[in-house]
């Protein structure tokens, strides 16, 4: 169903080309910035091979945005700006850079340098001017191309959304490279409540104190009997028999409750990526391209991303530390396909990130965006686990549904 997310496939394509360029300027501005670094391979210029790595066209059609960003990157005078991390919450701090790369374009002398942190309607939280020395180019010893100008950690205490770090020159200079972005979410404490109670599956005490310092209801494993719908959190190994914990936990589902599967070797069985899980098409867990030949990947409008960018391919700025380099694939269509990847530049390969599938009158929801592994360190890890905390609670007032009659014999047939 991807024209959920794309009106038509040339849409995939076209993002695609515009997230390529918008890398190729990541990685080269870092490249500019290291005086140590003295020559760079664009590998390629041409699509050569099948491979979709050039900023050509296999038909010598320049990509959509390259010329752009490699103009842009490749400036004889330049900002390499940085701002880490680039997902911050507000009211903490984040770390600004500024290196000027200049070969030897500007005259020797004094240069008035302007910073400023902006965000949304234009709210200044940062500004203050520089002086940067220029010198002799002809000079002993030789100056070095690339110039530190400014690092500082900066408080952000401003409005959630898109801040712009900025350098500019008073006068003098015209260069390129002045303005990096980072963004800045609602402080913890703002997060959306949480309110149907969380039952944690598994052994992950460290989650268990995330989930108690949110305010949001949590209680351990399901030995009490099952009264009514419940949000199953499943992380970490399981706890006890794993046969035992996968029976019970799926009876749970079947009668109405939802799971969310926050980790993915919860439920591998040996060398079986996905054995326990309680699938009759279990599909596997198995490794996407993360490498030069990539792949994209997209997320629908969907409550699981509130609050965040999606419809279209995600943003690699938004998203960089939660991209995974596994999916889940090779199942029958589930239920609603969330987020996933294509690799469409050498070769072909797809599978889902975030997916919803249906078990009697429940629903599983597995997940391979490294959310777990970010908590409480990256605010779009936080926002995502608790937009899917509130995506399986939707149903929790509902009545339970009874078991079917031959539901052990599905079991049974399931591996369970």
């Amino acid at each position: 169903r991807l024209d959920e997310v794309f009106a038509r496939p040339e849409d995939f394509f076209t993002q695609s080309l515009a997230r390529m360029a918008e890398q190729r300027l990541l990685g080269i501005n870092a490249i500019r910035s290291n005086p140590h670094v003295i020559g760079h391979s664009l590998t390629g210029t041409l699509d050569q091979g099948m491979t979709a790595e050039g900023v050509w066209t296999t038909f010598r059609e320049l990509k959509p945005g390259a010329t752009d960003a490699l103009f842009d990157a490749w400036a004889p005078l330049r900002w390499c700006l940085f701002a880490e991390p680039v997902s911050v919450y507000r009211r903490t701090p984040v770390h600004v850079e500024a290196v000027l790369a200049n070969e030897d374009v500007l005259a020797p002398g004094d240069y008035a340098v302007r910073l400023q942190i902006v965000g949304p309607q234009l709210t200044r939280v940062f500004e203050e001017t520089v002086t940067v020395a220029i010198a002799d180019p002809h000079g002993t010893p030789e100056p070095p191309m690339v110039l530190p100008v400014f690092a500082r950690d900066i408080v952000v205490d401003g409005p959630p959304g898109v801040y712009r770090f900025l350098a500019t020159f008073e006068q003098g200079a015209a260069p390129c490279g002045e303005e990096i972005r980072f963004f800045v979410y609602p402080a913890p404490e703002d997060l959306p409540p949480v309110d149907t109670e969380v039952v944690l599956c598994g052994d992950d005490s460290e989650l268990a104190g995330w989930l108690t310092e949110r305010g949001i209801r949590v209680r351990s494993g399901t030995a009490s009997a099952q009264t009514a719908r419940e949000v199953l959190l499943v992380a970490g190994r399981p706890t006890g028999d794993p046969a035992q914990f996968f029976r019970d936990l799926a009876r749970r589902i079947a009668r109405g409750s939802t799971a969310v599967f926050l980790t993915t070797d919860t439920y591998a069985k040996g060398s079986d990526s996905t054995g326990w899980l309680p699938l009759s098409s279990k599909g596997r867990v198995a490794p996407i391209a993360r490498w030069l030949y990539h792949s994209d990947e997209w997320a629908k409008c969907h409550p699981v991303f509130d609050g965040l960018p999606a419809g279209g391919l995600l943003d690699y700025a938004v998203y960089r530390e939660l991209i995974p380099d596994v999916v889940v694939m090779g199942q029958e269509p589930c239920g609603a396909a969330i987020a996933g990847g294509i690799n469409a530049s050498w070769g072909y390969q797809s599978g889902l990130m975030v997916s919803v599938h249906p078990l009697g009158g429940g629903e599983l929801v597995l997940n391979t965006l490294r959310i777990r592994e970010h908590l409480g360190r990256q605010p779009v890890a936080d926002r995502l686990l608790v937009n899917l905390l509130r995506y399986a609670g939707r149903h929790a007032t509902a009545p339970l549904v009874d078991l079917p009659p031959d539901f052990d014999a599905q079991l049974q047939a399931m591996g369970l």
